[in-house]
């Protein structure tokens, strides 16, 4: 299974290492007082690589990025030494769980549109409309938090073997796997025939709540 974070700390952890390389180097030209001999071409495309990993990570508007970005040149030395600075505080955030991760918050905003829409063809009295995007957006928003947490799901599995399966890897707890499979026995039964306009609304709220708990909530925004 790959743990995203840890992956973006060793990408951090190779720009780091990079950035002292070129400080050490600045460091002993400066002293021996040759300040020019830095390879400028090597310092920005390491700078350029720093930039792109804190945009790709945290976002164009993350005080990281903003912070790199708008630093002000001083000389090779010390410009070095605090975009150091930024990419450790960056790095360290990660390692504290502050890691922004654009693609759940896309997502999450994707599957609350869909459930407002659900909501409104079951008010409209097109259950059957609103009952395939309430499936829809659960068998999906199982599988995003299986990514989120390194699990790869099979095409084949159903939303039980997905939510068993988060429940052993101790993602979701015990009753929220049992309630997973509660709103797949109502979805089956409503989509068989039985009434499901009733209680259409309770099972729309539980899964905006389930979003926010489980996918939301692997969301830190730190802009």
């Amino acid at each position: 299974m790959v743990d995203v974070s840890q992956k973006v700390i060793s990408l951090f952890d190779d720009l780091v290492l990079q950035g002292e390389q070129i400080k050490t180097a600045c460091k002993k030209m400066y002293f021996s007082g040759g300040k020019k001999a830095i390879d400028a071409q090597s310092f920005e495309a390491w700078r350029t690589s720093c930039l792109t990993l804190l945009r790709s990570t945290f976002g164009t508007s993350s005080p990281h990025y903003d912070s790199f970005i708008n630093l002000k040149f001083f000389d090779h030395y010390n410009s070095t030494l605090l975009y150091l600075g930024i990419l450790q505080g960056a790095r360290e955030d990660i390692r504290k769980g502050y890691f922004y991760h654009k693609d759940l918050m896309l997502s999450v905003n994707i599957f609350n549109a869909f459930l407002a829409s659900a909501l409104l063809f079951s008010e409209k009295g097109e259950t059957v409309k609103a009952l395939g995007l309430l499936e829809a957006v659960l068998q999906e928003a199982l599988r995003k938090l299986s990514e989120a947490h390194g699990m790869t799901p099979d095409q084949s599995d159903d939303m039980r073997g997905i939510a068993s399966a988060l429940a052993r890897s101790h993602v979701i707890p015990e009753e929220t796997r049992e309630k997973i499979c509660q709103a797949c026995d109502y979805l089956k039964a409503s989509l068989d025939g039985a009434g499901a306009a009733a209680s259409f609304p309770d099972w729309q709220s539980w899964l905006q709540k389930f979003l926010y708990e489980f996918l939301g909530a692997r969301i830190v925004i730190v802009n």
